[in-house]
């Protein structure tokens, strides 16, 4: 996990870029504790079908509260993104509905699939003078 001093963002791994074959991956979830905002970054390369990324949110990181796909844009969050080549996608949190969520990836074909968490921008806070 990397935090940019410059843009107030903390940037991590969600899923490592790996080759992957045809299932349904989990990326490590977003703490949007205290409202912060959050993105996920999709890369993608050649696939047989097509590759679908369904954002979920949960109360507790799934522990009693088992992660649920985002119903609708409510939140103006971005829902779902699908991918029918090679490439990159990007699904928006600007409105958390719960303090996790994170990206279920359906594969479907074997890929190098990897996505990348954003979250932020952090309060920042300037030192008294």
């Amino acid at each position: 996990m990397d935090y940019d001093i410059g843009s107030n963002f903390t940037i991590s791994e969600g899923l490592s870029a790996l080759s992957r074959t045809a299932d349904t991956y989990y990326t490590a979830a977003i703490d949007h504790k205290g409202g912060v905002k959050g993105a996920y970054f999709l890369s993608v390369g050649t696939f047989a079908t097509s590759c679908v990324a369904t954002l979920q949110h949960s109360s507790d990181n799934g522990v009693a509260d088992s992660f649920v796909d985002e119903a609708d844009t409510t939140y103006k969050n971005t829902v779902s993104v699908t991918l029918t080549t090679a490439g990159s996608g990007q699904i928006n949190v600007p409105n958390p509905r719960e303090r996790y969520t994170r990206v279920k990836l359906v594969v479907g074909g074997t890929t190098v699939a990897g996505v990348t968490n954003m979250k932020g921008p952090l309060d920042v806070v300037y030192p008294q003078s």
